[in-house]
């Protein structure tokens, strides 16, 4: 045996010991989250027992030979060296073409939005606060906790859960109040449009009494990602934001890989060690922090913070550029019109997003826009979900300064008796987590007990054709509250800049009523019932009231 091989095996013990304490970390909770794989690439019947080594040495041989590759079993030197080789000098893209997808289920919404929504390779389907009933009592609880500790812990969570009921019922309707003034009386002797919209009331009102729920709170979701990725998050695990939960996840999503595929055991090197210590949490810090931030925004919840210099003429150049077109000949505001009007390039209004794939609408990759954005951890994870623009987010530690600072949705605000019973529970629920964390809790465990309400400010930055795809999502009545007012914020101000784009500063109905798409609305039964297809930006925030 050469040394070198000694090495490998020593690796590999290494890795499995580290992978069996992150196992074990499962104790630190009563009930733990749980795994499963539900799907994974797999090879046809004629290639059975393909593993994640066997692609990666395959799709190397592909770039470096000629002719056909074959995929196949390859349990040869050369091919463990190759697998070896590419993974050590970062030629990961033969890593790309394995992929797993779990179903993850009692997993906190915590770990979820500062761990798993992180990652811009990945894609989640979660059960949604929105539209599903929270249970009561399902959040997770940390084990170790003394009596006392525990009393405290769970105290403050059911304190929340009961609040999340107590709401259910008066927020349902107010709802209902504000759904009839929306949608003309006509639409309610309609049987079937009559039930939907008592629908939208129950279901409005689940989204609104989410905010008092703790983050704390369990979820189930689908969870594909590619080896490469999964690699990468156990390289990473020892990052100080990784929590135990974390840690415990991602052993579990390698574990049932290497049920049916051991070789994925060899792709894993340990983890990065932080040695460096940990600066500590300064709250005063985070208190100026966020005053500062929040002057900057000057009453918005997002501002555009900074763009690229010339934002037209950039627009206007990469169009030419593709186009072969001298500046002599078209004026950018002409340009600029056959680029963003819908009218002009229908592709804008194509629910697929095939734009991508023009060259001449990819000219909208040319520019950047980086916004300052204050919304709720809940809102956030809806953010999350736009990963062609990304935010510096801060993991919950960094935004919690001791002190009371949350969000509340439009409904509260306009009800005095809900929106003081509101406060009150607010104040409640962080007096909760200071008596947590004056009775010894973890910040860890203690900070599961802040509300889905709990404010956070992001920066966020991405090209325009990525911003357009999402304000596409998002200014649809049908989206999350916060989410939309943001968004109506954001095409404010780039419309001012960009005065061409504004029937592209629309929703998906707008869109499609200037590019003569027809159905207007691409929701089908969904439709929210109201002709924002006819409406200017500058009507949409009055006109939504729930």
């Amino acid at each position: 045996m050469t040394s070198e091989n000694r090495k490998d095996i020593s690796d590999l013990q290494q890795v499995e010991e580290i992978l069996q304490d992150y196992k074990s970390l499962g104790d630190n909770y009563e009930n733990p989250p749980r795994v499963e794989l539900a799907l994974i690439t797999q090879s046809p019947p004629d290639k059975e027992g393909v593993g994640e080594r066997d692609i990666a040495a395959t799709t190397a041989y592909q770039c470096y030979s000629p002719g056909i590759t074959k995929m196949r079993v390859r349990e040869d030197e050369r091919a463990r060296k190759v697998a070896d080789s590419t993974l050590a000098a970062g030629h990961h893209t033969t890593r790309l073409h394995a992929n797993y997808t779990f179903l993850i289920e009692g997993t906190s919404r915590s770990s979820i939005h500062d761990e798993r929504h992180q990652d811009p390779f990945y894609n989640t389907e979660q059960q949604s606060q929105r539209y599903v009933e929270a249970n009561e009592g399902n959040y997770i609880v940390p084990s170790g906790l003394t009596p006392e500790q525990r009393k405290i812990y769970k105290e403050s969570a059911e304190f929340s859960n009961k609040a999340y009921f107590e709401l259910l019922e008066p927020l349902r309707k107010g709802a209902g109040i504000r759904v009839r003034d929306m949608y003309p009386e006509k639409g309610w002797v309609v049987e079937g449009t009559a039930k939907r919209l008592e629908q939208k009331s129950r279901k409005i009102s689940q989204e609104v009494a989410r905010y008092v729920l703790p983050i704390a709170q369990k979820t189930t979701y689908y969870h594909t990602l590619s080896a490469l990725q999964l690699i990468r998050h156990f390289r990473a695990s020892q990052m100080p934001h990784v929590t135990d939960e974390g840690r415990f996840t991602v052993a579990g999503m390698i574990s049932e890989i290497a049920k049916v595929d051991p070789s994925i055991l060899e792709e894993l090197r340990k983890p990065i060690s932080f040695d460096i210590p940990k600066e500590p949490i300064n709250q005063q810090y985070i208190t100026l922090h966020k005053q500062e931030f929040d002057d900057e925004l000057n009453g918005r919840n997002s501002k555009l913070s900074d763009t690229v210099p010339n934002i037209r003429q950039r627009l206007a150049d990469g169009y030419r550029n593709v186009n072969g077109i001298p500046s002599s000949v078209v004026s950018d505001s002409r340009v600029l019109e056959r680029l963003m009007d819908p009218s002009q390039n229908k592709l804008l209004a194509d629910v697929y997003d095939v734009g991508m794939l023009d060259p001449t609408t990819a000219a909208l990759r040319q520019v950047n826009l980086a916004f300052k954005t204050k919304l709720s951890h809940t809102a956030d994870s809806q953010r999350q979900r736009h990963r062609r623009t990304p935010g510096a987010t801060p993991p919950i530690e960094t935004s919690y300064d001791g002190k009371p600072d949350y969000m509340t949705p439009m409904i509260i605000k306009g009800n005095p008796d809900l929106n003081e019973r509101y406060q009150q529970i607010m104040d409640v629920s962080y007096k909760n987590v200071e008596r947590a964390l004056d009775a010894g809790i973890p910040s860890s465990s203690a900070l599961l007990l802040l509300p889905n309400a709990h404010t956070l400010r992001v920066e966020e930055n991405g090209d325009l054709f990525d911003w357009i795809h999402r304000w596409k999502q998002r200014l649809c009545y049908l989206a999350q509250e916060e989410i939309f007012f943001i968004s109506v914020e954001q095409v404010e101000q780039v419309g001012k800049l960009i005065p061409e784009a504004k029937n592209v500063l629309l929703a998906p109905c707008g869109i499609r009523q200037h590019a003569g798409v027809r159905p207007r609305c691409p929701e089908g039964d969904r439709w929210c019932g109201k002709p924002v297809y006819n409406w200017d930006l500058k009507d949409y925030s009055d006109n939504r009231l729930v």
